[in-house]
């Protein structure tokens, strides 16, 4: 029966900390140098100690107005991604913007807000643009093929036919 006592025993003593393990866990025991701060004694006692901060109010800091039409920006988006992904080897793209500009870019990049790209016919320069302002796109800088007047009455054929 002593011989089951005596494991226990060393076990239950292994799992109790002495007094002398929390002398040993900082670099300099209380007895060598006293606290010199309260920082220094909330490190011995293992507590963090943050900064207070006001609380601030959400009125204080509003979040700043959206300045883009969403459901502009969606549309020409879409317009532009588009035609984007229609571009030929002549690596052009054709924007119509809402006021009635028509730019052709080339080497256009993406982003999440706007696009970019280099004007054709110039070595340098770099334009970009919201995508709210985009009216149409298509690829390539040619101009977009004449579309037929369908309320147009159909011309009568001249001539005479044999």
């Amino acid at each position: 029966m002593v011989r089951l006592l005596l494991p226990a025993a060393a076990a239950l003593a292994a799992c109790t900390a002495a007094p002398q393990n929390d002398a040993m866990t900082s670099p300099t025991s209380p007895s060598q140098a006293p606290a010199s701060s309260a920082q220094e004694k909330s490190q011995r006692a293992g507590a963090a100690v943050a900064p207070s901060q006001e609380p601030v109010s959400a009125a204080a800091n509003p979040l700043p107005a959206r300045q883009v039409d969403a459901a502009a920006a969606a549309e020409g988006r879409r317009a532009l991604s588009t035609a984007f992904v229609r571009v030929g080897p002549d690596g052009l793209l054709t924007v119509e913007k809402r006021g009635g500009q028509v730019l052709t870019l080339r080497a256009v990049v993406m982003g999440p807000d706007s696009y970019c790209g280099i004007p054709a016919g110039t070595a340098k320069g770099k334009y970009c643009g919201s995508y709210a302002e985009v009216a149409a796109a298509r690829p390539g800088g040619a101009p977009p093929p004449a579309q037929p007047d369908l309320a147009a009455p159909n011309p009568a054929p001249t001539g005479e036919r044999r």
